[in-house]
């Protein structure tokens, strides 16, 4: 009778351990799971007439975002205007200084300060960021050091045509504020933010791809 009782205790124990690591795991890496690289295939994209070229799509909410542009420029220049850590500041939005730290293979870490500003609403943050290349198709990057909770996400690159790419801009993004007020304020500002770097992509791209 105890031995049995200790047996039940035993599998209860397990089970409880088993449910304690399995929801530990999921709280560890929420984001990995939330990330997806979907291909042009997967979202049906290509053929909505809304994805134009030039025209910039953003969907999700409170910090999951997935943004579209459809650009038509040479390879090399795209990935040139996405991965020009030295330069940002002189055409990415609300980027005010940038500097790469670190470049090993595929590995970089650059450093960057971005103002955001919304009505009476301004904020300075500076981040070191860490990035993964995997050229032509996949740069994945993740905040190590600053001033914001989390930050991580992608950008992959899909050929349409021989000269026109299929750019998809992932990002999961948790400010360090505290106020759910402020919280919304910044979502708003980085939100506009998103659609303002991704008109950006393709008008850097162009002018890159054009020799000007």
């Amino acid at each position: 009778m105890i031995q049995r009782r200790r047996k039940r205790s035993l599998q209860g124990l397990r089970k409880l351990l088993f449910l304690v690591l399995t929801t530990t795991a999921f709280m560890i890496y929420p984001v990995l799971a939330q990330i997806q690289y979907p291909t042009v295939e997967q979202n049906g994209l290509s053929a909505k007439p809304e994805l134009e070229e030039g025209k910039v799509i953003l969907n999700g909410s409170k910090g999951q975002y997935t943004g579209y542009v459809v650009v038509k420029a040479s390879l090399p220049s795209i990935w040139q205007t996405l991965t020009d850590y030295d330069n940002f500041e002189k055409y990415m939005p609300n980027v005010i200084e940038s500097n790469l730290l670190e470049s090993r293979g595929n590995y970089r870490v650059f450093e960057q300060v971005q103002v955001f500003r919304f009505l009476l609403f301004s904020r300075k943050a500076k981040v070191k960021i860490v990035v993964t290349e995997d050229y032509p198709k996949l740069i994945k990057f993740k905040v190590i050091e600053g001033e914001v909770k989390k930050l991580q996400g992608s950008w992959q690159i899909e050929p349409i045509d021989s000269d026109t790419y299929l750019i998809t801009h992932q990002v999961s993004v948790e400010p360090d504020i505290e106020s759910s007020f402020n919280q919304d304020l910044f979502f708003t500002v980085y939100e506009d933010t998103i659609e303002k770097t991704l008109a950006v992509i393709y008008q850097e791209s162009a002018r890159r791809s054009n020799g000007r």
